[in-house]
This record gives C-alpha cells, structure tokens and sequence, in this order.
C-alpha cells in the first residue's frame, strides 16, 4: 500500500508524501526484522527530508536507524544516529523524542554491560517523560532500571524501580504488555533472590496478563518458561533438605 501511495505521490510532484511513505516502508521493514532493506528505506527518507528542512521527520528517521543498528548489536552506529537524533530533537524543542533518544541509549549501555551509564541515562529519561506527562513511558523507564539494578545485584534498587513502573502503570489498564512485562521481570528479581513463592505469583499473573492479550505467545512462552525453571530449582532446593 505504501509503496503504491510513493509511486502516486511522486508522480504528482508530492516529494514530501514520496519521502514519509518511504519512511513507513521502511519501518515496515524493520519490524519484519529486514534490516538492510529498512537501513535503505529510512536513510533515503532521511536525507530527503532534511533536503526539504523537515528536522522532526529527519530525526524520527535517525532514530529508527538507531534503532536497527541495536538491534544488529552495531552498537557504535546505533549510538551516532541516537546522539545526532537526540540534537536535532533539542534543537526543535522536541522532548519527547529527545527521552525516547535517551531511552535507546540506556539501553545500548544495557546491552553493553554498562550499567551505571545505563541508569544514568534512563533515570534522565524517566525524569523527562515525567515532567511532560508521559506516565507510561516513565513507567516503562522504571521498568528498564528495574532491569539494570538487578544485572548489578542492587536488588533493593530494582524491588523499588519495578514498584514504580507497576504503580505508574495502575492508572493504564489498557497497558497490559507493559505491565506483563514488568512482572515478568519482577519474578526474575524474586527468583535471583530465592523467593520462590513470590516468584511464582509473578510469573503466574504475567502469564495470565500477557495471556489475555492476545497475539503475545512469545511473551506467554517466556513466562512458561520461567515458571518450569522455578519447579526444577524448587525440586532441587526440596531434595537438598
């Protein structure tokens, strides 16, 4: 459909339509996981809409090409097109993509094992959300620290971080993968702690969460998955008695 609207658009003279069906095309492409077709798309749309002096759509643009150099672990690249998305971002006052650039950074430092630049830049991040009234994408901030104090072994830290994400999330009932999400990870937290019970009603209500969802059976999976790890470490712990 897109490509057809591209095709209709040029032919009309509307470059400016030609250039955000090819950044649709190419997000398309992206969530299909068609990464060297999605990188041609978006830095086609990229330039082009820099050509006609449209920073906001050239900084989306940048920023799903970060997004996809994370997702290949081209973590250098990822965090060049991040920092220029985040400047154009600042430059036009956007602050919300200016967060969301924030957000993909912290989590490149997540996947590289750096954790104190991680929660640096998602406590940033959350900060932002918050004072632009993006609960939910606090919450999500939250969730993510949660995530990165328990790499560290901060588990009071990470107890807390998830404690804000679900409280945040209370309001958003409509909110139910990211709050699926959250208490996955919050059973991960109970499970490294040896908290088994608490770890297995986390997981439990999870499942039943992202269940009624639909469409989730990755998510599902995950937490099946979890809760057949808590029966063998429960078995161990009760032969070792």
């Amino acid at each position: 459909m897109f490509s057809e609207a591209q095709q209709v658009f040029k032919q009309i003279g509307n470059e400016l339509g030609a250039a955000e069906c090819l950044q649709k095309l190419g997000d398309i492409h992206r969530m299909q996981d068609k990464y060297d077709e999605a990188i041609r798309m978006i830095s086609d749309a990229q330039k082009q809409f820099e050509t006609f002096g449209n920073q906001l759509r050239a900084a989306e643009c940048l920023w799903g090409l970060g997004e996809i150099y994370k997702m290949q672990k081209k973590y250098d690249e990822a965090t060049e097109m991040i920092l220029k998305a985040q400047k154009q971002s600042e430059e036009i006052g956007d602050r919300y993509r200016v967060a969301e650039c924030l957000v993909t950074l912290g989590r490149i430092h997540m996947d590289q094992v750096q954790y104190d630049e991680a929660v640096d830049v998602l406590s940033m991040a959350q900060r932002q959300f918050q004072n632009i009234g993006s609960i939910v994408d606090a919450a999500w901030c939250y969730q993510y620290l949660g995530t990165t104090y328990r790499y560290q072994g901060q588990y009071e830290k990470a107890k807390e971080a998830f404690t804000e994400a679900l409280d945040h999330l209370k309001g958003f009932p409509g909110e139910k993968y990211k709050v699926g999400c959250t208490l996955l990870e919050f059973g991960y937290l109970s499970f490294d702690i040896k908290d088994f019970a608490e770890a297995r009603r986390k997981y439990e209500e999870a499942r039943d969460i992202l269940f009624s969802h639909g469409q989730l059976g990755r998510e599902v999976d995950e937490c099946s998955e979890a809760l057949a790890k808590l029966d063998e470490a429960e078995a161990t712990e009760s032969i070792s008695e």
